[in-house]
This record gives C-alpha cells, structure tokens and sequence, in this order.
C-alpha cells in the first residue's frame, strides 16, 4: 500500500510538471498550415469577400519574390477589410499571407499572419510592405508617437516563416522625453534600444512563427 501510495503522488507530480507550456513555439510544435491552392492568376480569388489588397498611393503590397529560395516564385499579400478611400484606418482584420509557388504554376498557402490592425492606425506609410534582396519580408506601422517595422524569413530549420528582426521608434512626447529606438535580432537573441538610456540585452533565440505575430502581442515582442 506504501508502495502503491509513492506511485500515485509520483505520477501526479510528473503530470502537473508536464502541463507547464512554453511561450514561444519550437519547430515540432508549428501545426501544419491547412493547403490553400490556386492558380496564379487565380491568386486574387483567395481574398475573402469585403477584404481587398492593401495599397500604399498607388503601389500594391503584393509582391511576386522567390522568397523560400527554392527557384520557384511565390507571393507576399497584405490584405484587409477596410478600403484604400479610408486610409484602411477602418480596417478591423488585417492580414499578411505567404503563398509559395509550385512546379505545377500553382500556389499554396503556406501561412500568414493574426490580425495587424495596429499596422493601419492614423498613418499611411508610402512602403508598407517589402522584400528585400535576402528574402527578408517586412512590414511598416507608423502613428503619431511611434512607428515600428516587422522583418521575417523563411528559416530552413523551421520550414516556416519566422519573425527574425524588428525596429521600434517612439517618438516620445511634445518633449521628446521617451523618444529613441528599439532594435532586435531575433536569430542573434540580441536588443539594443536608447530609450531611457542605451542598454543591451539578451533575449530567448527561440524563434517565433509569423502565425503567432498579432495585435496582442506585437508589442511585447518588439520594445520591451
């Protein structure tokens, strides 16, 4: 009975330690991305209907690039429910997909990110969203007080997305008290930032999957 009563409380134990999640995502944990697939000149037929491709003046954040390097082109697409008369500041959901090219010309929606609404709040940026000659996606947010740019990658050893760098301005107040920058390397596990006074610190290399990138959290994981 002593034995049996030692069993009982060892495996509870072993339990409850074994509920405890991390915060962030490893590569085992990514859930596999439902395929969404269409034909090239189909890609604007994913849209939901009442969303539309963002525009930034005149120019579409759509941009064709080969961005998981396989020699085959794929797609970035930032889209939302509000519409380009209003700035898109009365956009409610906003999105940034990936669709990666197939040899059959087709695309496959690889994934995308939660809701970015924060990203279309009183400014409109001339570049929202960019790819850069490594691949690097990026996309800009800019308010009255601060502005911030998200950077991804697809990274190999996660066969996804991933958020691998930001940069954070504040503005500060009418007194610029505040005021400075936040950079971060997400690979490196590295932030510099010179508001209040220039610091460096290191953070978890434990990447975080462009899925996970929302409106709730999007500041934690840039400035603080």
């Amino acid at each position: 009975m002593h034995k049996l009563y030692i069993l009982i409380i060892s495996i509870v134990f072993f339990s409850c330690n074994n509920t405890k999640k991390s915060t962030k995502t490893s590569k085992q944990e990514i859930a596999p991305k439902e395929n969404i697939i269409v034909k090239d000149n189909d890609v604007d037929n994913f849209i939901p209907d009442g969303y539309e491709v963002v525009f930034s003046g005149n120019e579409s954040n759509k941009i064709k690039a080969d961005l998981n390097t396989d020699g085959i082109l794929d797609y970035v697409i930032l889209i939302a429910n509000g519409n380009k008369k209003e700035k898109y500041s009365n956009a409610t959901s906003v999105k940034l997909a990936i669709f990666e090219g197939q040899k059959d010309g087709s695309f496959i929606l690889k994934n995308e990110t939660g809701n970015l609404t924060y990203s279309f709040i009183y400014t409109n940026p001339d570049v929202r969203v960019k790819v850069t000659d490594t691949n690097i996606i990026s996309i800009k947010h800019q308010s009255m007080r601060h502005d911030y740019e998200l950077k991804f990658r697809y990274q190999n050893s996660y066969e996804d997305y991933m958020l691998i760098g930001a940069e954070y301005n504040n503005y500060g107040n009418a007194a610029h008290v505040g005021a400075g920058n936040t950079s971060t390397n997400f690979i490196f596990g590295k932030r510099t930032s010179t508001i209040d006074g220039n610091k460096t610190s290191n953070l978890d290399k434990l990447l975080t999957p462009i899925s996970e990138v929302n409106d709730d959290n999007i500041y934690d994981l840039i400035s603080n």
